[in-house]
């Protein structure tokens, strides 16, 4: 992912955000999209990806989820998925839209008297991407990304 090059680089935070809120806005619709429904014109496709992902049914179904994301039950995936939902909401923030005159990684703010630029800004999220459950997030969205048609076809 270009995430994951920009912070090998060392460019700015705000470039490696970026791309990473737009990889899993669009990981979330196409997600949404596999029913043949276009999904809402909004940026919330990526916890409801998660969401979904949380509330499989089925036994096999379940269990080919975990297996597939490298869990060995679906009980530890769903408590995986309720440990990063605070910083799946956090990456959705990211969105300029979203971001309610916060920081983000396109605009300085405040809106009306910005004080610092995007690429100055230290991103708190950044800090948590980097370590522990939300380094696991970026890497389960790696593997979604590669994964798409195994995992998108559970219903």
């Amino acid at each position: 992912m270009i995430f994951e090059k920009f912070r090998r680089d060392g460019t700015a935070a705000c470039h490696s955000l970026h791309y990473f809120q737009m990889a899993t806005e669009k990981l979330g619709k196409a997600y949404l999209w596999r029913t043949g429904t276009a999904p809402a014109a909004n940026h919330v496709g990526f916890a409801q990806l998660m969401q979904g992902l949380g509330q499989v049914k089925g036994a096999d179904e379940r269990r080919r989820i975990a297996n597939l994301f490298g869990f060995g039950r679906y009980k530890e995936f769903r408590s995986w998925i309720r440990l990063v939902m605070p910083i799946v909401h956090e990456v959705h923030k990211l969105a300029p839209a979203c971001a309610n005159d916060g920081p983000n990684p396109e605009y300085p703010w405040p809106h009306q008297q910005p004080t610092d630029t995007p690429a100055e800004y230290s991103f708190e999220i950044w800090q948590t991407l980097t370590k522990g459950s939300g380094r696991s997030l970026i890497i389960f969205v790696k593997d979604a990304i590669q994964n798409f048609p195994e995992f998108a076809a559970h219903h």
